[in-house]
């Protein structure tokens, strides 16, 4: 990689970069550096933990490919996501899971048009101290608005975002919004952990498209061992590696947060992890979805892919918006109505099990 900027210390900034076509953007600074497909639902597909050279992201097999020159060889019914899914960190909306009919007759495909689609961008702050970039888009089938803006300050180990969703349309809207982080790579083997705060487990899925859902607290599902996919019990707090006879191949649930809006994953042997924090106003539901390497032998994966996403998530659906919608887990803005949300993601260092997350920020080990 190339710097092509006016300096090689505290943050960073460089817009200049392509990839097959796509403009990338790279934010960095002491901690840690960013890359980001602006022109593909700004999708972070490097989050470099700089102090340890360890990637958090998870890379999928087939990479990066740029809608301008890519074509599927099919017009799969779900839509095109799964061809263009490099792994990494996406942001998601107005679908969450597979799609279907939505307002007026649209359609919408799994995981909804935000992630496919370019981005603008606005260089807000370029400085030594701090570097502030907002990206914003138009949905296509839907009359929404969104900005983000990430932010880097120097000597923080923290990625800041604020986001802010408009309704442009002249109708109330339904949607879901999702933060679809995927880790894995040399971040993941058997010494990952994962802490997340109080929950209740509302989804656990038992196959492909069939999930059950649990309105109640459910005294057989208790974080974190509980009964996957695979009908047998299985601790969701560690690696993915450590599932050996998952016969489905992949595990998903969904668990509603009682109170505090964190979690951390890391790597107890490496000593680094990655945690955030947020608004359970907006984002009341974790998803965690998790993939069995050459147990999860079905398309696109054939066995590939072992890999671990947690993600903020406003809605419980495991079939998309639609049932979202019916059991009224759906957010909802009004015509011309807007909502704001700030967060965190955090980096850090320690070969402990985080016990909490401030609102600052700052982790908390056990003991």
């Amino acid at each position: 990689m190339l710097y092509n900027h006016i300096r090689n210390y505290g943050c960073r900034l460089n817009t200049d970069y392509f990839y097959k076509n796509l403009r990338v953007a790279v934010l960095e600074n002491e901690y840690v550096r960013l890359s980001i497909l602006i022109d593909k639902g700004t999708d972070i597909f490097e989050f470099l933990y700089k102090p340890r050279d360890i990637d958090f992201m998870w890379l999928s097999p087939w990479g990066i490919n740029s809608p301008s020159s890519f074509v599927p060889s099919v017009c799969a019914r779900e839509g095109n996501f799964m061809d263009y899914y490099e792994g990494g960190w996406q942001e998601i909306l107005p679908n969450f899971g597979y799609g279907g009919k939505y307002y007026g007759g649209a359609e919408e495909g799994l995981h909804g048009e935000i992630c496919l689609i370019p981005w603008n961008y606005e260089v807000i702050e370029n400085s030594p101290g701090i570097i502030s970039v907002k990206f914003s888009v138009r949905t296509y089938r839907t009359p929404f608005y969104l900005e983000k803006t990430l932010t880097l300050k120097k000597g923080d180990p923290k990625l800041y975002i604020s986001e802010k969703l408009k309704n442009e349309g002249f109708v109330p809207v339904e949607f879901m919004w999702t933060h679809h982080p995927a880790y894995g790579g040399a971040f993941l083997d058997d010494s990952m952990i994962i802490d997340i705060p109080a929950n209740d487990v509302k989804l656990v899925m038992k196959g492909i498209g069939e999930s059950v859902y649990y309105e109640k607290d459910n005294p057989e599902n208790k974080w974190p061992v509980f009964k996957g996919s695979s009908g047998q019990l299985t601790d969701f707090s560690k690696s993915p590696s450590l599932v050996k006879d998952n016969k489905n191949g992949i595990d998903e649930i969904g668990v509603a947060l009682k109170k505090d809006g964190w979690y951390a994953i890391s790597n107890q042997m490496k000593k680094a992890g990655i945690g955030f924090r947020w608004d359970t106003g907006v984002f009341p539901y974790l998803w965690i979805w998790r993939m069995y390497g050459k147990s999860c032998q079905d398309a696109p994966w054939f066995g590939r892919v072992e890999c671990i996403a947690i993600e903020l998530c406003s809605s419980c659906s495991g079939e998309g918006l639609n049932r979202a919608i019916e059991n009224k887990t759906a957010l909802k803005l009004l015509p011309g109505q807007e909502i704001s949300t700030d967060f965190m993601a955090i980096t850090f260092e320690g070969g402990k099990r985080v016990k909490y997350i401030d609102s600052e920020g700052s982790v908390v080990f056990t003991k």
